[in-house]
């Protein structure tokens, strides 16, 4: 498709707003590997547009990072200190929490993937989100942004695990068992779940445009 084309649909969105026919722009680009800096930034102010009115409560990056980053940090040096084995699952679930997103910023920051907002998501709209900066995201390789996806998952099953050897090492194991078995029940939950509305179905999409 030439980039007229493209850039008259992009143009018709802003009017004309329509899921599929972004999603559809947003394939072409991936599939052709448009690399127009001025269409791409089209297409990321109208996506940022969009994204302003339906998100209100948003945070910088670099703000949205040192909260979870302070919180990664206070919670290890809690469950350290507290000696009781419901601070290990605490520990487990709030670690799954901040673990997600830093992952994501992480590989996307290795690979040049930029992102522009944090926001609370999920289906309680209570679990901090990236947002993704379209430009970056896609002059990304397909394996860039599929690495990217599947880091937050990566990310998320390694909450447990950390907790499970923390309570090894202080003689809890008990707690230490049930973390592995939350371990094991992550695994199956988002092979159900991520890898049809998640971050595997996105990861395997993405990995599709290599």
């Amino acid at each position: 498709m030439r980039h007229e084309e493209l850039r008259n649909k992009i143009e018709a969105l802003k009017t004309d707003y329509s899921g599929k026919g972004f999603r559809e722009v947003v394939e072409i680009i991936k599939k052709e590997r448009i690399n127009d800096d001025m269409l791409l930034k089209d297409l990321e102010e109208f996506s940022l547009k969009r994204f302003s009115e339906r998100v209100r409560f948003t945070l910088s990056v670099p703000l949205g990072n040192l909260l979870e980053g302070a919180a990664t940090i206070a919670v290890l040096i809690m469950v350290f200190f507290i000696n009781s084995d419901w601070m290990l699952y605490i520990s487990a679930l709030a670690l799954m929490t901040t673990f997600h997103p830093l992952s994501h910023y992480l590989t996307g920051a290795l690979s040049g993937i930029r992102f522009t907002h944090y926001y609370l998501n999920g289906p309680a709209k209570i679990e901090p989100t990236l947002r993704i900066d379209q430009v970056s995201y896609l002059k990304a390789s397909g394996k860039q942004r599929a690495l990217m996806h599947i880091s937050g998952v990566i990310g998320t099953l390694a909450a447990p695990l950390i907790a499970a050897l923390i309570a090894v090492s202080k003689g809890a194991n008990a707690a230490a068992f049930n973390l592995f078995i939350l371990f094991l029940l992550l695994i199956i939950f988002e092979l159900l779940t991520s890898t049809k509305i998640g971050d595997l179905m996105k990861a395997k999409r993405e990995y599709g445009y290599r």
